[in-house]
Order: C-alpha cells, then structure tokens, then sequence
C-alpha cells in the first residue's frame, strides 16, 4: 500500500514538472499539442522501483530521538539498581518518617505535612477570593481582617477599630487559631540601660568577693 502512494506522488510530481517545462516554453508538447491530465493522480499505473522497498526508503532519513530497539530487562534494572560488583544502589528504606498528630498522615521528618498543607493551600485560596470579592478594586487604606462565622459579635469594637472586616459564612478551622489574626496589645516595656549597667556591675562585684 505504502508503495503505492509513493508510485502515486512520483507520477503527479512528475507530470507536474512536464507542465511547468511546457507552459515556460522549455519543451514542447509531442503533436504540437498541450494536454494537462487534471486526474492524473488517480489514473496512474504502479511503477515497480527494482530494490526500493519501504524498509530502504525509511533506512535513508534521518529519526530524530526515536528508538530502534526495546531496551531490555536486565538494562533497565541495571539502570535503577546499578551493577553489585561495580556501583550498586539498592533503595533503602527511610527511618525519618513521622505521623501527623493533627490528620494521622504520614510525613518525612523536617518537612510539611503534604496532606495539611493542602488544606491549609485551601483555605488560604478560600480567604484570597473572599477579600477580593469584598474590596473589589477599591484602594486599601486599612488593615484587613478575615473573621469567620459569629466571630464578630463576640469581639468588642474597640479591638478592631480602623481595620476593615472580611467575613467567611463558614466556623473557623480547629487549626487555624485566632490569636494568628490579632495583633499584639501590650508592647514589651522597653529596659532603661542605666539599670542594665548598675546590674552587670554588681554582678561583677559578687564574682570579685566570691574569688
């Protein structure tokens, strides 16, 4: 079939070039005649190329990163688990793996819970899309805060004064503390240096007594 199409393609390439020779005026017609055959492709006979098969055809071009052969079995493993004589690398099992206390998931130690840190990917997702449909393209000029369902009512004004309020009709999450979103009320009193001199001194004087 395949040799066919090529037998097909070789005629009309062929017939196409005797046209353009005589339309350009490079050869004449025989019988002072020009007759083009417009079905030219679907009348022509087979021609047999004596020693071009498919396999030849195929054989001369050029198959970019195409494999000729299945690699085998005993190449494959070799590739993953190496040569014992030479470099072997067998997987060994890991002995830092920890349970999550929160979901029971399995995790490697010094990294995230993969399954919690979907949820919290989630809920983080829900939170962005929250404030964007509640400031649209507003300017923000104040602090946003994301309370979730009766949180409101049960906070006094004066804590959330000159912050904006987002709203989630849903309970918060048991991992998602609220002291997260508060910001710190009482500032940490800032120490006199005087005092900080006057007690490394005297702490000196005790280790001058003690000695």
């Amino acid at each position: 079939m395949a040799n066919g199409i090529f037998n097909r393609l070789y005629r009309a390439l062929k017939t196409f070039d005797q046209a353009i020779d005589i339309i350009l005026g490079r050869g004449f017609p025989p019988g002072n005649l020009l007759a083009i055959e417009c079905n030219a492709i679907n009348h022509v006979q087979s021609v047999n190329f004596p020693g071009r098969s498919l396999k030849d055809i195929l054989n001369d071009t050029i198959l970019w990163a195409v494999p000729k052969r299945r690699r085998s079995l005993e190449k494959r493993l070799s590739r993953r688990f190496g040569v014992p004589k030479y470099n072997w690398k067998p997987h060994v099992p890991k002995t830092n793996i920890l349970t999550c206390w929160k979901c029971g998931n399995h995790y490697e130690a010094r990294t995230l819970c993969g399954y919690c840190y979907e949820i919290v990917k989630k809920e983080t997702k829900e939170i962005q899309e929250a404030i964007k449909n509640s400031l649209k393209l507003g300017p923000i000029e104040q602090d946003v805060i994301v309370l979730y369902e009766g949180e409101k009512e049960n906070l006094s004004d004066d804590f959330w004064k000159e912050q904006r309020i987002v709203e989630l009709p849903k309970k918060r999450p048991d991992w998602f503390h609220p002291n997260l979103l508060q910001p710190v009320a009482n500032e940490r009193p800032k120490e006199d240096p005087l005092a900080v001199k006057i007690e490394e001194s005297s702490d000196q004087d005790d280790d001058i007594f003690d000695d």
